[in-house]
């Protein structure tokens, strides 16, 4: 850990779950010619959302396997993981230097860490003691003013009776979650679900959210049904019927699957707070070795990785109010700016059809950042994320957040902000462009 890790530290954390805090000033998308961008509601200020993936990580003891933990509250089999004070200390020195924003996972997809999915056979919807933790850090990051964008998780539903249960033989099939009538009734009821307890506990805290994120990463698996299905007809959640033997049809159904989904998630969170922006994140196809004159279909078996992220061009005809891209680069002899070039543009982001829908619809990198065995040492890694940070923002982008802050405790080797906050300053400093 860092300096200046050890001096934030020292501040006193006090308990904020009575604290009356102002709310922030609301976020709303303006379009433009020149492209839509983020803007404060009220003083019609630009906002350029520039900060960190905020992320704790908990393994089962002896197991090398860690997952999500930032907000865990104590269960009948599991203790707590939250810790305020590191996320004061988080919060606060991100404030410290100029930073606005950070992603955050509200999660619970199996026993270790059951988070928002509680007590499994109890625990009736979400978990009230996570929501707790996690409108704690809500209230710390308004404090701070930091925005928070919250990602629901993978397309998994949370882990207990009360969702799972519906599913008995397809848990864990994200697919169906998104193709099938009930399984997009359940993600609808959980996104709903979480913002609808944020309104009912603290309304004064929904425009921190810079917007809800339905999931981490938005993908298909095409080995999981109904995608497997290699012939006969197929009824999706909106209605229509598919031919699972065409090519053409196959992928229809994993686009409108995707519109599908985002019209139902729309009209439920807006109806809940008209003002909240939806967004969803997505890798880029070529980071899953996914090429669409090639790969189009979804067939099951056709690469070696089976998920199919929607492009860029579907996820922007989609009720989303912006986008939101991951970055990062995979092979070191490559440029970083035509990593950049190659990793966008794989999901159709340099297209005439992506320069419209950048009219209404921001685009913001959700997570870039530095694999240890690309950049050897942490100094070449902040060189590098110097150069992507331009490129990036050479393409005009609405914002990037750093992976990740302080995830000492993830297994796979990133170079993460606060191995050298100091030296981190010194070289990225502001995201934002000059």
């Amino acid at each position: 850990m860092s300096a200046l890790l050890g001096i934030v530290l020292c501040a006193p954390i006090v308990s904020l779950a009575q604290e009356n805090t102002k709310p922030l000033e609301r976020i709303v998308v303006v379009p433009g010619e020149n492209g839509a961008q983020l803007m404060l509601k009220d003083s019609r200020t630009p906002f350029y959302a520039k900060g960190f993936n905020y992320v704790r990580l908990r393994a089962k003891e002896g197991s090398k396997k860690a997952d999500h933990s930032t907000f865990d509250a104590d269960t009948k089999t599991t203790k707590a993981a939250y810790d305020p004070a590191k996320a004061e200390a988080a919060l606060a020195a991100m404030k410290e230097a100029g930073f606005n924003t950070t992603r955050v996972f509200v999660i619970g997809r199996s026993s270790i860490n059951p988070g928002i999915g509680g007590n499994y056979d109890t625990t009736q919807g979400i978990y009230e003691p996570y929501m707790d933790n996690f409108l704690d850090f809500l209230r710390r990051a308004t404090r701070h003013g930091i925005r928070v964008l919250p990602a629901l998780g993978d397309g998994e539903l949370p882990f207990n009776a009360y969702y799972h249960g519906r599913f008995e033989g397809q848990k864990g099939n994200k697919s169906m979650l998104l193709l099938t009538r009930e399984g997009v009734a359940a993600r609808v009821e959980y996104i709903s679900e979480f913002l609808s307890h944020i309104k009912k506990k603290d309304p004064s805290l929904l425009p921190t959210l810079l917007a809800v994120q339905c999931q981490n990463e938005a993908y298909l698996h095409a080995n999981q049904w109904p995608l497997t299905m290699k012939k006969g007809e197929f009824k999706a959640a909106n209605g229509k019927t598919y031919d699972m033997s065409d090519t053409k049809s196959r992928q229809a159904l994993a686009d409108e699957g995707y519109l599908h989904f985002y019209e139902q998630v729309h009209a439920a969170v807006k109806k809940i707070d008209p003002e909240m922006l939806l967004t969803d994140g997505v890798f880029m196809h070529s980071a899953v070795g996914l090429d669409l004159s090639k790969h189009a279909g979804l067939w099951p078996g056709k690469k070696r990785d089976p998920r199919y992220p929607p492009s860029l061009l579907v996820l922007g005809k989609s009720k989303l109010d912006f986008l939101d891209a991951h970055f990062y680069r995979v092979k070191r002899e490559q440029a970083i700016e035509d990593a950049v070039k190659n990793n966008l543009g794989s999901s159709g982001f340099f297209t005439p059809a992506m320069a419209e829908i950048r009219k209404t619809k921001p685009v913001i990198i959700g997570e870039f950042g530095s694999h240890r065995h690309i950049d050897k040492s942490f100094e070449e890694a902040v060189n590098s994320m110097v150069r992507a940070r331009d490129a990036l923002n050479s393409h005009r982008v609405n914002g990037m957040l750093y992976w990740t802050y302080d995830c000492h405790e993830q297994l796979e080797p990133l170079h993460h902000a606060t191995t050298n906050w100091k030296l981190f300053l010194e070289k990225m400093g502001d995201f934002q462009p000059k």
